[in-house]
């Protein structure tokens, strides 16, 4: 286990025309739980955030992004996550490949099972990311989708959103590291 500080910055892409809340139930995420409970995606560092958006992939359309943006969060509270990134976890039985595994039967069985535990969620490191320095959080939360609510859940204050077209700095970031690149769609931007 481990403790992320309340104060505690993290990062979600998202669809522009939504707010940043998206707490899936729908079992198609690596940890979502089943509704009325849902888990929200972020992680440590703005890079990731995009690593776990487009991870994979050699060429991002300007289409793509045109509508995304990335939200910095704040944590407001304490949480008390399950920490699969130290090895103290393999006690219980994880290895890495909770963090790999396309078996998300498996990844929500544990989910459902920390998340009866009493954890706040779950740090694991991104999958496209092999440096392994900053981290994901699945965070769990008993309401399930608000990405229709402009009004932050209680865990989670908006420092501030970027349209990602205003941000090339990210794209080349992105790029620098992984060699990722937008490739331009005339009249897409």
């Amino acid at each position: 286990m481990t403790t992320v500080p309340s104060g505690t910055t993290t990062y979600r892409t998202h669809r522009a025309r939504f707010a940043p809340w998206w707490f899936g139930n729908g079992l198609g995420g690596r940890f979502d739980l089943p509704g009325p409970d849902g888990t929200c995606y972020v992680a440590e560092t703005s890079l990731i955030t995009l690593l776990e958006t487009w991870g994979g992939i050699q060429l991002v359309p300007s289409t793509e992004i045109a509508d995304r943006a990335v939200s910095t969060l704040a944590v407001t509270r304490d949480l008390h996550v399950a920490d699969t990134t130290s090895n103290a976890a393999i006690r219980f039985g994880m290895t890495a490949e909770i963090s790999t595994t396309p078996d998300y039967d498996l990844t929500q069985q544990w989910a459902q099972a920390l998340r009866a535990a009493g954890f706040d969620g779950i740090r694991y490191w991104a999958r496209h990311d092999l440096a392994h320095t900053d981290a994901c959080f699945a965070l769990f939360t008993p309401r399930g989708d608000q990405t229709s609510t402009a009004a932050a859940p209680t865990d989670f204050t908006v420092l501030g959103t970027d349209v990602l077209p205003d941000r090339p700095d990210l794209w080349e970031l992105l790029k620098a590291t992984t060699g990722i690149e937008v490739l331009d769609i005339p009249g897409s931007l």
